[in-house]
């Protein structure tokens, strides 16, 4: 089972010596949801939650899932907090607290959510009592019972606990091109490296889940793509999130840019083309590309091939490169040479034209930008004609367009006003993130799930 928590985290709970970690964060950052993956992860046969703020029946009907773990307590902290018939005396909070936790016979792991309700709560004790009962259940449950103890606050103003504890971690909302994303901060894990200090998280389904540096493809040996179907309208993008957004993949006739940053971003960018062009060969629809910058059909066979069957690969690609003509071209690359775009635009588009609707054609636009010389005057404003006129080709061919474009790329503001789509990719904490401005979408993270067999796109929504 691939785990839901950060490396870091995962360390530090299961090193097996008592491990003290305190949560911070506003109300509605996830701490609670942070803590019930621990408790499933590293609670073992007799994890307890000791809830001050929501009823037991409560908790289980927000979060389902949790009926269904075996031995995972949940004590109502509230309940903690009254005088008892059966002893003389009013019985304080710690030792009704230091009685609960016997009766379950000193948990593998401990979580107080909150510490403050908690210590509000408790009749006939102040403050500093309370505080001596945190550094007790710290210093001797943590370590002398080797027993994980996670303290839950709603404020980041906790001096004391910050000195008390063994690790502090802080939870909460960013904004990310206006809108809201998740970030969990690692502030101290004492005994543990934090190689990665920050990470994006969502709560997605009522589940906490990380998101860790963006994975490359692997393509060291072939694996199995399941196919997403197209269907009579459109043409699958091979990730069945994104067609979901696009209400069905992207619509017969229609255009998209794909907008990339300098930096990780990239790498999601490469990996979404490589989706669509997979996607599509393997159903048998053409796909034609002029590469961006740095690639070249050699460099597709590499990432492509091994996950489709050679013949479609030569039969439904069709690469244009733009260099000198040489004799050793294979038979699916037709060579463009770079001199004059009104010369080899046309030479591109007649042959998409020829081929069997629907097409799938790919252009990288920074390629362009550098062999066109498109920041020259004029030169911009007729390689913008050429693709106008040709966008109402291909829609009345029920063709399909993909732009792909750095950020920043000169050609920008023309394809912006022409194309039906429009995704941009960033990163936040070395994880890929995408988002539409047409149509307009949240936040999701784009992850490669790869295992010994199988390789799929996934986006993850920013929850």
């Amino acid at each position: 089972m691939d785990s839901k928590i950060p490396p870091e985290l995962r360390k530090a709970l299961s090193a097996g010596i008592g491990y003290s970690l305190l949560i911070k964060g506003e109300p509605g950052t996830g701490k609670t949801m942070l803590a019930f993956e621990m408790l499933n992860e590293f609670g073992g046969e007799n994890a307890v939650y000791l809830s001050s703020r929501v009823s037991v029946p409560a908790l289980y009907k927000q979060f389902p899932w949790l009926e269904g773990r075996t031995g995972f307590h949940v004590i109502d902290a509230t309940q903690l907090y009254f005088s008892s018939k059966a002893f003389l005396r009013p019985r304080s909070f710690s030792d009704l607290l230091h009685t609960k936790l016997g009766e379950e016979e000193k948990p593998a792991l401990l979580v107080m959510d909150s510490w403050e309700a908690i210590m509000s709560g408790g009749k006939g004790e102040n403050k500093e009592e309370l505080e001596k009962v945190l550094t007790d259940l710290v210093r001797s449950y943590a370590t002398d019972y080797k027993m994980n103890l996670i303290l839950i606050s709603e404020t980041t103003e906790t001096e004391v606990l910050d000195y008390l504890v063994d690790g502090i971690i802080e939870m909460s909302r960013v904004a990310l091109h206006e809108r809201r994303g998740r970030e969990i901060l690692l502030k101290k894990l004492r005994g543990v490296r934090i190689d990665q200090h920050k990470y994006g998280f969502t709560l997605d389904g009522g589940r906490f889940k990380y998101f860790g540096p963006f994975p490359m493809r692997k393509i060291d040996k072939p694996r199995r793509v399941e196919i997403v179907p197209n269907t009579p309208t459109h043409i699958s993008t091979g990730c069945v999130e994104i067609d979901t957004i696009l209400t069905g993949g992207l619509s017969k006739g229609s255009t998209t840019i794909v907008e990339y940053g300098d930096d990780l971003s990239i790498l999601g960018y490469t990996s979404i083309l490589a989706q669509m062009i997979i996607n599509t060969l393997q159903q048998g629809v053409h796909c034609v590309i002029i590469p961006n910058s740095g690639w070249d059909e050699r460099r597709l066979r590499r990432g492509i091939l091994p996950f489709v069957k050679e013949e479609d690969y030569m039969k439904y690609l069709t690469v244009f490169e733009i260099r000198e003509e040489r004799e050793d071209v294979r038979e699916n690359v037709k060579v463009l040479r770079g001199k004059s775009m009104e010369e080899d635009f046309p030479i591109f588009t007649d042959f998409v034209s020829k081929l069997e609707p629907p097409v799938m054609a790919i252009i990288g636009t920074d390629l362009l930008e550098y062999q066109y010389q498109l920041k020259m005057t004029g030169h911009l404003d007729r390689m913008a004609e050429l693709f106008s006129y040709w966008v109402m080709e291909l829609r009345e061919a029920e063709n399909v367009a993909v732009f792909g474009m750095p950020a920043g790329g000169v050609l920008g503001t023309e394809l912006r006003h022409m194309v039906s789509n429009r995704f941009d990719l960033s990163v936040l904490d070395r994880a890929v993130v995408f988002y539409c401005d047409r149509p307009d979408t949240k936040l999701h993270c784009v992850e490669n799930i790869i295992t010994e067999d199988t390789l799929k796109l996934k986006l993850t929504a920013f929850v």
